[in-house]
């Protein structure tokens, strides 16, 4: 019956059992009407999708950009933070460095007092010699009853001179006074340090000599107890360092300074350092001048690529679509074997399309069927084909069969039953002849029940779950469905070793279907000793290399042919088997 249509290509199975007859003229009218408004809109549908594309890609790019001003911003700031932190410790290291001049000065002073008077000659020569001695000690002191000046080396006319009360007192005693001035030396300003009687005098411009070199930063340093800053220069808040201290950071940008303090390891004081947010500005345009080329290079690469990768994706629904309508997808079959016989008992139809001289992979042009929704087309083509290429061959070999995959959408659009109905009644072959297959994850996504799976069987037509254990919950599944065979993915078909053994896995799934009574096909078998740990563990059918590699129709094995002895894979068995994939098209 099929050779009428040898001169016009593969019959198109109806979708359903009947069909009107129409007026020709009206509906070849409303075919061009119909097509020119779906030409139209998949027109419009096209150019939204390229501005849509544009747009990603466009947003790509501002993201990119905009990512790395924001990390030139932290990076500028922790920067900042960092010289500030630094800044902080030479801060505490000098004053560590006065401190421990001051403590030496008192030392000296108290050790030669020892041996004389305090106010004797040998004394005010000590003191001048300390002071002369030490560059951060602008005078030294001895003081009488009533915190007075008894002698110094500021000469006769300080004598007499009274201090006021100490501003701090710090744990090791030392008595601290800020901006003490003399009556007789206007304009200068001291701070005292003092302890017992002796007293060293610093001039308050020292604050000046720390970091000079650092002219818009606000330094100095406080005592940690609560005493007050000992030494400064610039505007600064103690609030500033107290809320720091709360955070239980050393360095912080509040967006208006940068604020450091560093602790001293060896006295009560801790320096500080006060940026302005110029600095901060600064270093955030020199991070600028290095990340943002790399951000605005990175997402031009990431869009450009996203771009090709779009429109390759919209590209390719379009091109399957041509094939579909010139020929470009055509069928091989992969024999599948009996292994407790090693005979060809059916063959499993697989899709194959040659896009501009290239094999696409069929992982990619389904998926993009399936995103694009032109799914059913191509099944519809498949089945087609299969009915063009295997109705005589079927009718003349009654106990051969044809497996056919179906898509998680025809699942759910229950095209699968229309399809399959028309293949019967077009072909006219039995039910017997033909076998569904479809991916576990295909019956839960489709939303596939029992009803459907029942529907199918009802036919005659044997169900077979692919590419078992890859997908959702296995046990739940075979729980809900009334199938009829359980196929083994090729995954865990490789994991048998030479040895024998096989993964868990595997042992798992052939002891669950032989517990559900359902048969076993195993794929991806390529060597003997998969093929007899499969049939010692009770599986029935195979298919793989071993056993024939995908080919087309005119390869088609006989039934009754079994491979020959010493087949290995990738060889075509007994030398005539099977033939390799047809480079036509």
């Amino acid at each position: 019956m099929f050779a009428r249509f040898a001169s016009r290509g593969p019959p198109k199975v109806p979708a359903t059992a009947s069909a009107n007859s129409h007026d020709s003229t009206a509906s070849a009218s409303g075919t061009r009407w119909r097509g020119a408004w779906c030409r139209h809109l998949l027109g419009q549908v096209g150019d939204g999708i390229t501005i849509c594309t544009v747009l990603a890609c466009a947003a790509v790019l501002a993201a990119s950009v905009a990512l790395s001003l924001k990390v030139a911003e932290a990076h500028g700031a922790r920067l900042a933070q960092a010289r500030a932190s630094e800044l902080a410790d030479a801060v505490v290291r000098m004053v560590d460095a006065i401190t421990a001049q001051v403590n030496v000065a008192l030392s000296a002073v108290a050790a030669a007092t020892l041996e004389s008077h305090p106010c004797s000659p040998a004394s005010v020569a000590t003191m001048q010699d300390v002071q002369a001695r030490y560059s951060y000690v602008s005078a030294v002191a001895r003081l009488a009853p009533g915190n007075r000046i008894a002698c110094s080396t500021l000469g006769p006319a300080a004598e007499g001179l009274q201090f006021g009360p100490a501003d701090h007192v710090s744990s090791a005693g030392l008595e601290v006074r800020r901006e003490v001035a003399l009556p007789r030396m206007k304009g200068t300003r001291f701070l005292v340090l003092a302890r017992d009687d002796i007293a060293v005098f610093l001039q308050s411009e020292v604050s000046r000599s720390i970091l000079f070199t650092i002219s818009d930063a606000a330094l100095g340093a406080y005592s940690r107890h609560g005493g007050p800053v000992i030494l400064s220069r610039g505007s600064f808040d103690r609030r500033w360092f107290n809320d720091l201290q709360a955070s239980g950071r050393t360095a912080a940008f509040d967006g208006r300074r940068v604020v450091a303090m560093s602790s001293s390891p060896s006295s009560d004081y801790i320096g500080f350092v006060v940026f302005p947010a110029e600095r901060v500005e600064a270093q955030v345009r020199q991070a600028r001048k290095v990340l943002l080329p790399l951000g605005a290079g990175s997402g031009l690469v990431l869009s450009v690529t996203l771009f090709v990768l779009m429109r390759h994706l919209r590209s390719m629904p379009a091109a399957l679509k041509r094939a579909l309508q010139s020929g470009r997808v055509f069928m091989e079959y992969q024999p599948i074997v009996d292994l407790r016989t090693r005979r060809v008992i059916g063959v499993e139809a697989l899709a194959r399309w040659r896009h501009h001289g290239q094999a696409v992979p069929p992982d990619r042009f389904i998926v993009a069927a399936e995103q694009a929704g032109i799914m059913s087309q191509v099944t519809r083509r498949i089945v087609d084909l299969v009915a063009w290429d295997m109705a005589d061959y079927l009718r003349m070999h009654p106990d051969f069969h044809v497996s056919i995959n179906l898509s998680a959408s025809d699942l759910r659009a229950e095209r699968a039953l229309e399809l399959l109905a028309g293949l019967l009644r077009v072909t006219g072959l039995p039910a017997s002849s033909f076998w569904v297959e479809a991916t576990e994850t295909g019956f839960v996504e489709g939303g596939v029940g029992a009803e459907v799976i029942d529907r199918i069987r009802a036919m005659g037509i044997r169900v077979a779950v692919d590419d078992f254990g890859t997908g959702y919950s296995s046990l739940a599944l075979l729980d809900s469905l009334d199938v009829d065979l359980l196929k083994i993915d090729k995954r865990f078909v490789a994991s048998i070793s030479r040895s024998g053994s096989a993964s868990e896995v595997v042992t798992a799934i052939i002891g669950l279907s032989r517990a559900l009574g359902l048969e076993m096909v195993a794929e991806g078998v390529e060597n003997e000793d998969q093929a007899a740990f499969l049939l010692a563990n009770g599986v029935q059918y195979a298919q793989g290399w071993l056993f024939g590699r995908p080919g087309p129709v005119s390869a088609l094995p006989r039934p009754d042919q079994a491979p020959g002895a010493g087949d290995v894979p990738g060889r075509v068995p007994g030398g005539k088997f099977w033939s390799v994939v047809s480079q036509e098209l």
